[in-house]
């Protein structure tokens, strides 16, 4: 039965596009069952409704220990302690809430000054002695990423080629079993020195902050280097992945590149519908069903591994009139699912929103003519990784 399952992951047709399989199958049935690379078999859930349904059901766990959790994106390494991201309640609602004091709007507002001296800062490198052109990914989008994070944070910006080098072997899907435990003990071990360093001097960055906490939220040293872990780790792939690929989008539509340059106030709505269109999670997000529980008319059962597919749900034509269409006037694009929903839903957002809307602003504002060297089809894509992106951009200007 299992060998019949189509194979998950789907292959993409363009670039910027989900899998197209995901509208075919949930067209027949809503809810539909594949085989993992690892012979695992899951359920796939990709209709909006559905995916706010499971992302707020107790049923349905986090936790990569929980049976039936499919484990094609986890693979074999345990979640360290505090990596709220995979935790269930009780542990969820005590770890988050430690951090999310950090992440308020006002204080996300208020590092808008920062974030432009870096980006104005990387620019400026881009452009030193009269250069024209520059890989966007290498020379902009990860540093800015990098930079941003570790300054809230209070993580040395030298020390990110280590802890990028070891993210992206944790999470590439082709690394072996061994590679991924190998890469993410060392990751750990970084993140131990580092709490360690905060809790023996006090600081006022963000981890310094949440080291003076650890009391009132009942903290362990353990759980803080697993927070420390998430929240770099986070804050960093993602911001750089949508800063690649969402820059490759709007080259790809020049007549709203060239209105978002005319008019900033353009800027939210344009980085909100980035986010839908985008959605750069496209493994999934993995969930083991506790009990058994209906979705989209089907049965779930207890021990059932599922996959919540936020991409899909972001393209849902019930939802979102031509949902392939990328605009960014569209009405109601504060719908999307990009930073999940629910009780796990990102606790960075505003931090994701505050961030993106600087960077798009400031780098066409810094380098109007800017323009890609390459078409879509010939860039490079992040088809193995967790989270999706451009692995080059090269341009001029």
């Amino acid at each position: 039965m299992t060998a019949l399952l189509p194979e998950f992951p789907m292959p993409r047709e363009h670039p910027l596009d989900p899998p197209p399989q995901y509208r075919a199958l949930s067209a027949e049935r809503p809810v539909f069952q594949v085989r993992t690379p690892r012979g695992d078999t899951a359920w796939v859930v990709t209709r909006h409704e559905d995916v706010r349904a499971v992302l707020t059901h107790r049923a349905f766990s986090s936790d990569p220990r929980t049976p039936g959790f499919p484990t094609y994106v986890t693979g074999d390494v345990p979640p360290p302690a505090g990596f709220f991201m995979q935790a269930d309640p009780p542990d969820h609602g005590r770890l988050r809430r430690t951090v999310t004091r950090e992440f308020l709007i006002n204080q996300m507002e208020a590092l808008r000054p920062v974030m432009r001296r870096i980006l104005d800062g990387l620019v400026d490198r881009m452009s030193a002695d009269g250069r024209r052109s520059a890989d966007l990914v290498r020379e902009f989008a990860l540093p800015m990423a990098a930079m941003t994070i570790c300054e809230i944070l209070g993580v040395p910006f030298e020390d990110h080629e280590l802890f990028v080098r070891l993210t992206d072997t944790v999470l590439d899907r082709t690394s072996t079993p061994e590679q991924a435990v190998q890469a993410a003990t060392e990751l750990m071990g970084y993140f131990d020195r580092l709490v360690t360093a905060k809790e023996q001097r006090p600081s006022e960055d963000l981890f310094g902050r949440m080291v003076a906490r650890s009391a009132e939220g009942g903290l362990n040293h353990e759980e803080l280097v697993g927070m420390a872990a998430l929240l770099l780790l986070a804050g960093y792939d993602t911001m750089a992945q949508m800063i690649g690929i969402g820059t490759v989008t709007l080259f790809e539509h020049p007549d709203q590149l060239d209105e978002l340059k005319k008019n900033a106030a353009l800027l939210p709505g344009a980085v909100e519908e980035l986010l839908r269109y985008l959605s750069i999670n496209h493994a999934g997000l993995p969930r083991a069903a506790t009990e058994d529980v209906l979705v989209g008319g089907r049965q779930i059962r207890a021990g059932d591994g599922v996959l919540v597919m936020l991409n899909a749900a972001n393209r849902d034509e019930a939802v979102f009139e031509n949902a392939d269409t990328f605009d960014i006037h569209r009405e109601n694009t504060g719908k999307h699912l990009a930073f999940g929903h629910g009780f796990h839903k990102c606790v960075g957002a505003t931090l994701a929103r505050v961030e993106l809307t600087e960077v798009f602003g400031g780098l066409f504002r810094r380098l109007p003519g800017l323009r890609p060297v390459k078409t879509v089809e010939e860039l490079p894509f992040r088809h193995d990784m967790v989270l999706y992106g451009v692995r080059e951009l090269p341009v001029t200007w």
